[in-house]
């Protein structure tokens, strides 16, 4: 009766074992995919901010433009 109470005893700490392993490598799968949305993100805000950048310029040169048009009609009156 021990010896079964004994193995039984093995055999959950090495279940035990085997499922802090699996969580363990659930969580280090998780958190490799979490680095990965996080360089997706990192990139997709450098874009987005290089695109603000160039709208910027160019409504600048819009506005400057017709500001120039602007005045030339005027001095054409």
């Amino acid at each position: 009766m021990f010896q079964i109470l004994l193995v039984m005893l093995l055999l959950l700490i090495v279940m035990l074992f085997l499922f802090s392993l699996k969580i363990y490598f659930m969580l280090e799968g998780f958190s490799h995919k979490l680095m990965e949305i996080d360089a997706r993100l990192l990139k997709i805000e450098k874009e987005y901010f290089e695109l603000k950048a160039k709208v910027d310029h160019m409504d600048t040169s819009f506005k400057m433009t017709m500001q120039k048009l602007n005045s030339l009609f005027r001095s054409d009156k």
